[in-house]
């Protein structure tokens, strides 16, 4: 019986390292995993209705937006609490819905069958009839909000753009602008509210441009028309654009991708209402680490507060430590065209796409799609509602749940690192092997003497060795509190004592002492322990 209680001492030890550490090691990484923050914002919500189209969701009123899953309309409400309530509409066609603009809650247009525009109407519970708007084919729609809630229809297609103010169940009356091979169009109305303000990308036999254009209220015929620079199509392609206004200033938010890296660069083209020819174009950094930039920032869009404050959000890199790198919404304001500041609004930890950014009723609502694959996307929200914060910005039993799966990954890790270890055993191995064949007798009878000679020993070249485990890789993911070379030594002994701890009880089931074989007991559960617990920091596999 004791034989058996002593061989369960054995092993005991070591299981109960497991789960201690591994508990600690759970809320080290839940923590890591989950802050810090992005204040004032509350943690990401995630809606239940993957989106199936790579497209930012549509804002339709105060609180509310609506997107695209599947054969539904996903209408959604957030209300003052920053919680979300779902309708679900059928499509308003049995037929190809295209792209489709929502132009308030009841009323719908899409390029459909032939690629035609249409509409439609919510009533009782059904959309009507679809009526289409125009006979010419079209390839995509834009949609303007006027100053008085009142919508413009931009659509276009390789030959021409069109333009018609929106009017419910109303044969439509549209002004044909000979603009050919537009890629993107975006407009603003302008400071005054009589005039529509459009800047149009055109692709053309391996061209990119941007172009200028002021049209007349109600006729929407050009009043200004201009050229306002090439891209330079050598080096890279445009990607995404947005169009904002700040007092009499133009601002075009636009990306360019690198051809030869890839790298997706934010550009900022900005020009006053009375002077369009005379423009600035430079880049905006974002910066991912102290001293980097990221060489990530996809699609900028612009809001308009009713205050007249203007914001712009895109996704870029956010580089919390070596181990976790997500894509993020970055919220960036500007003040007469320059870029005052540029603050994190998310942390998700996935990979951000289609940002959008509104107010509602005196706070701040962020939307944005992360991909699960080329037809399907997540869609997530997140406010600064300070009920939304405070009852989101708190650890969860998931979060531990994930945290915990990642464990076998980093004990993996501290089998590996286990081989610096063998550096520590050298010394005091060789004065027992050394003791023991020159010395036998002084050896056996001064058993306690040799024991704390060698582990002195090996307790010294850890200690001189503790850098292999402060290399700059792992402090960049220790708390501060544990980043001074002094609490590492006080680990040091403290796995030490437990280990000696542990050493002298499961020494009590020998039939004599045994320095050699104690010793091996020592290191081995001191050295599982120092490994089990620095896998954490040591490992550096990038978490999901």
């Amino acid at each position: 019986m004791k034989k058996a209680r002593w061989k369960l001492l054995t092993y005991v030890p070591f299981l109960a390292v497991i789960v201690i550490i591994g508990i600690i090691q759970s809320f080290m990484l839940a923590n890591e995993n989950v802050k810090p923050y992005p204040e004032p914002f509350g943690r990401a919500t995630e809606l239940p209705q993957l989106a199936t189209y790579g497209e930012p969701v549509q804002m339709i009123g105060d609180g509310s937006f609506t997107y695209l899953a599947g054969k539904t309309l996903q209408i959604v409400t957030i209300d003052e609490e920053g919680r979300q309530s779902t309708e679900s509409r059928p499509l308003p066609d049995v037929g190809v819905v295209r792209t489709y603009k929502m132009i308030d809650k009841d009323h719908v247009i899409w390029i459909g069958d032939s690629n035609k525009l249409y509409e439609s109407e919510w009533k009782s519970g059904s959309w009507s009839s679809k009526n289409a708007l125009m006979e010419n084919e079209i390839v995509r729609v834009q949609t303007v909000v006027g100053p008085k809630g009142n919508s413009v229809i931009l659509a276009y297609n390789d030959s021409s753009l069109y333009v018609s103010e929106f009017h419910p169940n109303a044969k439509l009356t549209w002004t044909t602008l000979d603009i050919a091979n537009v890629k993107q169009v975006h407009g603003v109305w302008d400071t005054s509210g009589d005039s529509l303000s459009l800047v149009y990308a055109v692709s053309k036999d391996g061209s990119e441009s941007f172009h200028y254009a002021k049209l007349a209220e109600a006729s929407w015929k050009p009043l200004v028309q201009i050229k306002l620079k090439d891209v330079d199509y050598a080096t890279s392609s445009l990607d995404d654009m947005a169009l904002g206004v700040d007092g009499s200033t133009f601002m075009t938010a636009y990306t360019t991708s690198s051809r030869k890296s890839g790298k997706s660069t934010l550009h900022m083209l900005t020009f006053t209402e009375n002077q369009p020819n005379r423009i600035q174009d430079e880049v905006i950094n974002l910066p991912v680490t102290k001293g980097n930039d990221s060489d990530t920032i996809l699609h900028p869009t612009f809001t308009h507060s009713t205050s007249g404050e203007v914001t712009l959000v895109a996704s870029s890199v956010y580089e919390k430590n070596r181990r976790q790198t997500s894509q993020e919404v970055y919220k960036i304001s500007f003040k007469d065209g320059k870029m005052l500041n540029a603050a994190r609004i998310s942390q998700f930890g996935g990979f951000s796409v289609y940002p959008i950014f509104a107010w509602n009723q005196g706070s701040s609502l962020a939307i944005w799609l992360d991909a699960v694959n080329a037809d399907t996307y997540r869609v997530y929200y997140t406010t600064d509602q300070l009920p939304y914060a405070e009852r989101m910005n708190s650890i969860h039993a998931e979060d531990y749940q994930q945290a915990a799966g990642n464990l076998p990954l980093f004990w993996g890790i501290g089998v590996l690192t286990a081989l610096i270890s063998l550096k520590w055993i050298l010394l005091p191995g060789l004065y027992l092997i050394v003791m023991s064949v020159f010395w036998q007798y002084h050896y056996d009878e001064h058993a306690k003497r040799h024991f704390g000679i060698s582990m002195a020993m090996y307790l010294v070249v850890k200690a001189l060795f503790i850098g292999d485990y402060r290399k700059p890789i792992a402090l960049q993911v220790m708390p501060d509190f544990l980043q001074s070379v002094w609490v590492s030594l006080i680990l040091l002994l403290l796995f030490a004592a437990i280990s000696y701890g542990l050493t002298r009880l499961w020494r009590k089931g020998l039939s004599e002492r045994n320095v050699g074989l104690e010793m091996f007991y020592f290191v081995v559960l001191d050295v599982f322990m120092t490994n089990m617990w620095y896998s954490f920091f040591m490992s550096p596999a990038t978490l999901s």
